[in-house]
């Protein structure tokens, strides 16, 4: 611990992975190694702290016609959580603890309606919850705390969400007049999911389409801060350099198994805590030989935390056996960091 605090405080959680759903108990035992001769405080406490962190710009002229533009930092408490494990009583002055080992259990219940962690913790812009030990110092000394970070995410089960379950239609057109027409089987998918896509192309002065890349894209945006990052991103197999005057392809598309935020959109009522809106695209990106010929269609979909069983998808996976299937992409966390081209 920091703060010149020469005694160890650990926080151990009792499941290996630090994953909880908005109903579930963040559970666990706090131990204190009091390696000085004594301890002296007036409380002991951890706290569940769900935080949202973002960044604005300011700028300052130096009055002769210099400025100079300043990030500033926000960090906006929107949950807390509290449980004392000791503190003063009456007539007390100070709690003191001899050099030993000390032991604290905890549980929090936690909400059903939180926004999901969203973003690294120690990156902008932020949503991020943390399990927070603080040793009371006396007034001239700051309090010794130790921090862990833990990820929540709320239960998104799309079953409940019909919507989720249909078919949607798009279409894009570029200036050379070929004219993409597609079908998503379902718009709804929890990590490990797999969809299916109908493709048609109707290229009428058979110019060459380079290539299709497809990606899955989590934008999100909290206060004035947006950002999109890329999930990742794969080559269609089966259109590469082609220039057929008409085609159609029903491919399969795996979704990584990776953990994903689910999506959301977050505002509790209270001016001073800022909207989390979290949401998802295919986006499709056709590369077309020429200039200026590019084109692309972005396609919402709605990322769950709940499977779907949904039959017609393996049936059609089946029947379409002979097409390879995507190579899985790297690990989410290896990937989300870069932006969207």
């Amino acid at each position: 611990m920091g703060c010149g605090f020469s005694n160890g405080v650990a926080i151990n959680l009792e499941r290996s992975h630090p994953l909880y759903y908005g109903d579930e108990c963040v559970s666990g035992t706090v131990q204190l190694s009091v390696i000085e001769e004594k301890l002296k405080t007036h409380e002991i406490y951890i706290q569940l702290v769900g935080e949202i962190g973002y960044t604005t710009t300011r700028t300052v002229s130096d009055g002769r016609g210099q400025t100079t533009t300043h990030t500033e930092y926000h960090h906006i408490p929107f949950y807390t959580l509290k449980i004392v494990f000791a503190q003063l009583s009456a007539g007390q002055e100070q709690l003191v603890y001899n050099q030993g080992q000390y032991s604290w259990p905890f549980r929090f219940s936690l909400s059903g309606s939180l926004p999901p962690s969203i973003n690294l913790p120690q990156s902008y812009p932020h949503v991020r919850f943390y399990l927070q030990v603080v040793i009371g110092r006396a007034w001239y000394r700051p309090n010794a705390r130790e921090t862990r970070y833990i990820t929540i995410f709320p239960r998104v089960n799309l079953v409940q969400n019909p919507r989720c379950l249909t078919t949607t239609l798009f279409g894009s057109q570029n200036r050379k007049e070929i004219s993409l027409k597609g079908t998503l089987n379902k718009i709804g998918f929890v990590p490990g999911d797999v969809l299916m896509l109908t493709l048609e192309l109707y290229n009428p002065r058979r110019v060459r389409i380079q290539c299709i890349d497809l990606l899955l894209v989590e934008s999100f945006q909290i206060a004035c801060n947006s950002r999109e990052l890329i999930v990742f991103e794969v080559t269609l197999p089966n259109i590469i350099e082609r220039s057929d005057e008409y085609i159609q392809e029903i491919l399969p598309v795996n979704i990584p198994s990776v953990l994903l935020p689910p999506s959301c959109d977050f505002q509790n009522g209270l001016r001073s805590v800022p909207r989390v809106h979290l949401r998802y695209f295919m986006k499709l990106a056709v590369k077309v030989q020429g200039m200026f010929t590019n084109f692309h269609v972005d396609v919402p979909v709605i990322v769950g935390t709940e499977c779907i069983a949904s039959p017609l998808v393996s049936s059609q996976f089946n029947q379409q056996h002979m097409i390879a299937d995507y190579d899985l992409p790297p690990p989410y966390s290896s990937v989300v960091q870069q932006n969207v081209k």
